[in-house]
């Protein structure tokens, strides 16, 4: 089956914020996740989105702030679309985890029995606390025993893509992450090669953006990890609809 997308939440932000060029008129972005089932494996978790974790309960100053400014509204959960599917969050073993943001992991720790499959760890931990906010990572989210849950897609073996590798989360081809830094430490996206879909995540917000170069400016930029590779990241993307892929991204705008 193709992986399943849904909004966690969404938020409305002006749209020269994410566009070059962009106007003052306010645009709703989605906040996704995803679930695909593994013929063996079952439910793959991809991101987890904004939760209850974002909005309310006991949370640090600088989260408490984060979700007030952004003041995201709540959608689906990863628990409602896995219940559509006819699975709870016991059945889920694998969670994907594209990069740190809040906005990509807050229901990480409604997982307590999966194992993380994820990039950039040692990076994140090398970070200073204040380094960890100004990116949009607060720890309190990532569960105190992740390390030991994780497989490093650094470590996984590779196939080749006709725009670049894959790393093979199976072992068997099916399911494979991409490497697409740039954005935050550590980001990759999900390549199905038989269905030719990618899921890029957070390699650029908006569609629009990733095939126009109207990257935004401002304020939004702020938040990179390293602008240049984003940039190739970006032309991989391109070369990889050239070549007949499906791209999704996580924030293009809802009706």
């Amino acid at each position: 089956m193709r992986p399943v997308f849904a909004n966690s939440a969404t938020i409305t932000v002006p749209e020269f914020l994410v566009l070059g060029g962009g106007r003052l008129r306010p645009v709703r972005l989605g906040v996704r996740f995803g679930v695909w089932v593994h013929p063996q494996q079952g439910p793959v978790l991809i991101d987890t989105g904004y939760g209850p974790e974002i909005t309310g309960g006991r949370r640090n100053l600088a989260l408490t702030l984060y979700g007030q400014v952004l003041s995201p509204r709540l959608e689906d959960q990863p628990e409602d679309v896995l219940a559509r599917l006819g699975f709870t969050v016991a059945d889920v073993r694998t969670v994907f985890v594209t990069h740190f943001h809040a906005d990509h992991i807050s229901g990480l720790r409604r997982f307590p029995k999966a194992r993380f499959v994820a990039a950039g760890w040692p990076q994140l931990t090398a970070m200073t606390p204040w380094q960890k906010v100004r990116h949009g990572i607060f720890s309190e989210l990532v569960p105190d025993d992740f390390q030991e849950r994780l497989t490093a897609v650094e470590g996984l073996s590779t196939t080749d893509l006709p725009f670049g590798k894959g790393h093979d989360i199976f072992g068997d081809g099916t399911l494979l992450a991409l490497p697409l830094p740039g954005h935050a430490a550590g980001h990759c996206g999900l390549v199905w090669p038989e269905q030719k879909l990618i899921y890029a995540a957070d390699a650029q917000w908006l569609s629009e953006a990733m095939r126009s170069g109207h990257v935004p400016h401002g304020p939004a930029r702020l938040v990179y990890d390293d602008e240049r590779a984003m940039t190739r990241s970006l032309a991989l993307l391109r070369a990889a609809e050239a070549s007949g892929y499906e791209i999704v991204l996580c924030h293009d705008p809802v009706s």
